[in-house]
């Protein structure tokens, strides 16, 4: 019985020691650690997106690859189907319609048209017109640039002009100029990267930064 008894002693010492321990790492005791959320590819939510102006479109059509292309939308909001013209070359509204609408229309039109029996249609945006912004003045690389894929259209100020290669020597961080269609901003990004608080700008699609000279 001594025996038992003392087996019984230990079994319990040990569990009281295996709470104090689990009491001492509770997840909430820890300390946080932060996490940067990033944009995801979704669409947003309601909304889908409609051709554009400058969109390269991938058309395939299912078991029937010779009829695969790509195309470019022109300026006046229309595609030009050379593979299914016999010759000529049908033009096809497709600015302002969803994907998956303009699959419809080219469907439509190779079997009105008798090209093929049953076609089946995909259209992807292989290419985004509107997804740049323009990077002027005292960038170290001037130009036009897209934004990263995978992510929605949105970058900080500072992550736009990092694309450009940064400022040059002669750069005033202290007055940027953003021109979103009519309207023109002026950014003080000194302030903006040294004082907490500072509200973020964002660079949007079809923005023009400019990145003005100091003076001396």
């Amino acid at each position: 019985m001594g025996l038992i008894s003392s087996l019984v002693r230990a079994a319990l010492l040990a569990c009281v020691v295996l709470t104090i321990g689990s009491c001492s790492t509770r997840p909430e005791a820890r300390p946080e650690i932060p996490t940067r959320k990033i944009a995801a590819a979704a669409p947003l939510p309601g909304r889908q997106y409609r051709i554009e102006p400058g969109d390269l479109l991938t058309i395939t059509f299912a078991g029937e690859p010779d009829y695969n292309q790509q195309v470019r939308v022109d300026w006046d909001g229309r595609i030009s189907l050379s593979y299914l013209g016999h010759g000529s070359h049908p033009d096809i509204q497709a600015a302002g319609l969803e994907v998956s609408s303009l699959a419809a229309r080219i469907g439509s039109y190779a079997k009105e048209k008798e090209i093929l029996v049953n076609p089946k249609v995909q259209v992807l945006v292989s290419e985004y017109a509107g997804q740049t912004f323009v990077l002027l003045g005292q960038v170290t690389q001037p130009g036009r640039y897209a934004f990263p894929r995978g992510q929605q259209p949105r970058l900080n100020l500072m992550e736009a002009i990092a694309l450009g290669g940064g400022y040059t020597r002669l750069a005033r961080q202290s007055e940027i100029l953003i021109r979103r269609g009519t309207k023109v901003y002026k950014v003080d990004l000194r302030k903006l990267a040294t004082e907490s608080g500072t509200p973020t700008f964002m660079v949007m699609p079809g923005d023009a930064i400019t990145v003005t000279e100091r003076l001396f």
